[in-house]
């Protein structure tokens, strides 16, 4: 979006194979590559890590696994630089290993570097301690922080100890072209959608249940995962068979039609870090009901919804009953989502940034 209004751009993508993963055996490796898509050029490699990730607890061997890394992060920059010379800025839109990598070539170059913090590793403990520490280091040390929402950044305030005013917010954006304003379909049947992953923290059996006590209307499940059978046997189970379709994964240019076609969005998620889906929904002119369960706290305004509590089952179920009944000004909704989330004022809230550090 940079390269719009006449700045260069650059993407390096290190990706890395590691034990216990399938890849670290028969994933594809390939050394540096350079290539100029769209406006861009992007920078590639994947390598192998030499340290199996179990041994990886060793402190010894978790440096040299960090080092790896960012040896190729270094060797990558090197050929970015060939090509375009020394930029101004960098910036990790990462919370863990882009920001490590992203200081390594900073540190190097003496160039400011940024990082947005979107990731949700932490809040979730799936990082162990010696993540928490690199990444609390990592971070501590960044010319500048921003956050994908206020939520996460009280997260990283509460387990890595940097403070929540460190973080200045920087929302995700949408190309909101792609989500046009569309009338509400001519229809009597209501219908209720959501997409998402079909993870534990996604809280599809909430909404299953949820929406047994929903007075009317159906409800379509977009997306795939592990889950997807254990949640067609509760839908059975609940007597919804008739009510609730299972649409399979969309492919993100159709997203647009998956919410044109629906009369409300439901978003009963356990975390977000932010809530792209949501902001999509709004978009196009369509409610939400979504739990406070993090980034949604920040997107859903009055005008947009309703917002209640995690895993709680007769909340949700009065919330979508309350929103099917209620008048919505879509007009409204859509204005939000110009006024916050366009690439448009997402670039300009990065410019300033940049322009801060220059």
């Amino acid at each position: 979006m940079f390269e719009e209004v006449g700045h260069k751009v650059g993407v390096i993508y290190p990706k890395f194979h590691d034990l216990p993963s399938k890849g670290w055996l028969s994933g594809q490796t390939h050394g540096v590559r350079v290539s100029e898509e769209n406006g861009l050029t992007v920078v590639r490699a994947i390598q192998r890590l030499r340290q199996p990730g179990p041994l990886q607890r060793i402190p010894l061997i978790y440096r040299a696994a960090v080092k790896q890394r960012e040896r190729l992060a270094l060797k990558m920059y090197d050929a970015y630089t060939e090509v375009n010379g020394k930029p101004d800025i960098i910036h990790a839109k990462c919370t863990m290993w882009g920001a490590i990598l992203a200081r390594a070539i900073a540190e190097r170059e003496g160039i400011p570097w940024v990082v947005t913090v979107g990731a949700s590793i932490f809040a979730r403990g799936i990082a162990g301690p010696r993540e928490r520490a690199t990444a609390s280091k990592t971070l501590t040390s960044a010319t500048y922080l921003a956050s994908v929402s206020n939520s996460l950044a009280d997260d990283l305030d509460r387990i890595l100890n940097i403070p929540k005013n460190s973080f200045t917010l920087v929302p995700n954006m949408i190309d909101i072209d792609n989500f046009p304003l569309t009338p509400r379909r001519q229809d009597n049947e209501f219908v209720w959608g959501y997409m998402a992953n079909m993870v534990a923290d996604k809280g599809h059996e909430t909404l299953l249940r949820a929406f047994a006590l929903v007075d009317e209307g159906t409800l379509q499940l977009a997306g795939d995962g592990p889950l997807r059978g254990r949640l067609e046997n509760l839908v059975s189970e609940l007597g919804l068979s008739n009510r609730v379709s299972f649409t399979g994964n969309i492919p993100r240019e159709l997203a647009p039609h998956f919410f044109q076609n629906i009369d409300a969005f439901v978003h009963p998620s356990r975390y977000e870090t932010f809530g792209i889906v949501l902001v999509e929904a709004l978009a196009t002119g369509r409610p939400v009901v979504a739990t406070r369960c993090g980034g949604p706290n920040d997107i859903v305004r009055e005008e947009d919804g309703i917002l209640v509590d995690v895993d709680d089952v007769v909340g949700l179920a009065s919330a979508m009953n309350a929103a099917h009944s209620h008048q919505w000004d879509s007009s409204a909704m859509r204005a939000g989502v110009e006024e916050r989330y366009t690439k448009e004022i997402i670039r300009e809230q990065l410019l300033t940034i940049y322009d801060s550090l220059i």
